[in-house]
């Protein structure tokens, strides 16, 4: 069984206004007011400048989701602690020949074809093994994976910035024993990992999440 991972008003400014009324009923006559312009020294006419308008200010738009960037090499895919337990654990990383897919979905499978993506295994070939696959997608691509596994009926659950969704089954066929499959989906990224016979606790895409979304 693979040891569990240690994870570690603004106040609303009011401007007044006032405005002047002028007194009605009886009484003197306003003094008569002179129609003569105002000049400058030199003589000329002042003409009064109109009033700037201010620019009307920008409107706020919508923050980006939040996404991740794919990364270079599987070192950049776990902690270093994960790493290291990982591979006493499971076994070596990237082990040619261990060729499991990361998903067995077919409809998660064929997006997985069509976008970047860093494929990433545990173990050797055996009956034991792990297979993690990080993908770049877009929001179509998103929604369909995501239907894909309801579908299925992986239970998914909603997180800060992801959404996590987990399949565990058991077989006894050859190879004998318990697989399954976790998807974690937020923003531009998704994580598909399928697992047979690892034991992958929530730590493993716990870490996966917390080392590629921060």
């Amino acid at each position: 069984m693979m040891r569990r991972l240690a994870l570690a008003v603004v106040p609303a400014a009011f401007v007044l206004t006032a405005a002047g009324c002028a007194s009605g009923g009886l009484g003197p006559a306003p003094a008569e007011t002179s129609s003569v312009p105002v000049t400058t020294e030199t003589g000329a006419p002042v003409t009064p400048t109109p009033a700037t308008t201010a620019p009307a200010a920008p409107t706020p738009t919508t923050e980006p989701s939040e996404g991740i960037a794919l990364p270079a090499s599987c070192e950049q895919v776990w902690s270093p602690e994960a790493l290291a337990i990982l591979s006493e654990d499971v076994g070596p990383l990237n082990d040619p020949g261990l060729t499991m897919l990361s998903t067995e979905v077919v409809p998660a499978l064929e997006v997985l074809d069509t976008v970047p993506s860093l494929r990433c295994t545990w173990g050797l070939p055996s009956d034991v093994g792990i297979a993690t696959t990080v993908a770049i997608v877009d929001d179509a691509q998103a929604d369909a994976v995501l239907a894909a596994l309801q579908e299925q009926a992986f239970a998914c659950e909603d997180r800060v910035v992801v959404t996590r969704c987990e399949l565990r089954d058991t077989f006894d066929g050859a190879p004998e024993g318990e697989g399954g499959e976790v998807h974690v989906l937020g923003g531009n990224g998704w994580v598909s990992t399928h697992w047979l016979n690892a034991d992958v606790e929530p730590e493993y895409t716990d870490d996966v999440i917390a080392t590629l979304w921060g």
